[in-house]
């Protein structure tokens, strides 16, 4: 009964610590900072996962072991309105095979400048890489798209702007887009778009404040089920490495907490379901990071109030000296004054 009575107020802690922080991990504190970091993970711990992405997008084939490495993201511009300098900084830029750039930026929700916002990072992108030939620069724009984490009715198959050149002819600049939420369990099992998980809880969100269509823990079990199904068999034929998977699971983890977390029905589920996912290597070394620079910032913060005890203490001793010294003054001319009245 101890036990039972442990494990209860254990899962409430967990609860009340996840309430307090919105559903995001103490690192964060928006929901947009946290998709981007899922994204930027995933593609850090696992790039080669890029590549069932880029086959869906932009039709190109690569093998497993094509190399694929991050670019630089951040670019410094000049704003129309203000001249200053500042820096944009894309989500996901990637080369593939020494030469094919991909570009992919994730976004929550419909956002009418989008494609403002994704030929500015093109620009720049195509700009920083562009190819020095013998005959001069040449200028290639890199593969891109969005990836909407949200569904809209109104959400176009790709955004489009057209460019006029100084000779008056027009371009027509594309970005195809990608709405994650279209594609089923069995779309992304089928090809292998485990890129996509993490992103899936979404899915439940519209329903989450509904009256008629309220969401069953039961419902919510069969989906992360279905989830692990896919994983194991991404393992079990050599698409997914165990490693990985557990990647996909961690932030899946945290991505079903920020869904769930004003639901305490679900939210307990949610818990129980994905608490047996370990902590990842990575995540203990950034939490180590973390735990070593508050310890760092207390020792300093220890070391300054000892230095300016000792600073205060050094300085009332000085002033007692100094009053011992004054006050033996007064005595010897006392004791000279005396010895020259006798």
């Amino acid at each position: 009964m101890a036990n039972k009575r442990t494990m209860v107020r254990d899962l409430q802690t967990i609860i009340d610590e996840i309430h307090a922080s919105n559903g995001l991990p103490n690192n964060l504190s928006t929901e947009a900072q946290l998709w981007d970091e899922i994204m930027k993970k995933e593609v850090f711990l696992m790039p080669e996962q890029l590549f069932p992405l880029i086959r869906e997008v932009h039709g190109k084939e690569y093998p497993r072991d094509t190399p694929i490495r991050l670019m630089a993201t951040e670019y410094s511009v000049e704003r129309l309105d203000t001249k200053e300098i500042s820096s944009i900084r894309a989500d996901i830029t990637v080369q593939v095979a020494g030469s094919d750039i991909y570009h992919f930026e994730c976004e929550i929700k419909k956002d009418e400048t989008m494609v403002i916002r994704m030929f500015e990072y093109d620009v720049h992108a195509a700009i920083t890489y562009a190819e020095d030939e013998k005959a001069g620069y040449r200028i290639r724009f890199p593969h891109s798209a969005v990836l909407y984490l949200e569904n809209s009715r109104t959400m176009p198959d790709e955004l489009v702007c057209p460019v006029i050149f100084q000779d008056g002819t027009t371009h027509e600049y594309k970005v195809p887009v990608i709405q994650v939420q279209c594609y089923t369990l069995e779309d992304i099992r089928e090809k292998h778009l485990c890129v996509l998980l993490p992103f899936l809880p979404l899915r439940f969100r519209p329903r989450i404040k509904s009256k008629t269509r309220k969401i069953q823990t039961d419902e919510l079990t069969d989906f992360y089920q279905q989830i692990i199904l896919i994983l194991n068999q991404e393992v079990a034929d050599g698409h997914l490495s165990v490693r990985n998977q557990k990647a996909v699971l961690s932030l899946l983890r945290k991505s079903m907490i920020r869904v769930f977390y004003r639901d305490e029905s679900l939210l307990k589920e949610v818990i129980t379901l994905t608490e047996p996912v370990l902590e990842l290597e990575f995540e203990t070394v950034e939490r180590l990071k973390r735990e070593l620079v508050a310890e760092r910032e207390a020792k300093e913060k220890e070391l300054a109030a000892l230095r300016e005890t000792k600073k205060k203490e050094l300085a009332a001793e000085r002033q007692q000296k100094e009053a011992y010294r004054e006050e033996l003054e007064r005595l010897r001319a006392e004791l000279a004054g005396y010895q020259a009245g006798k």
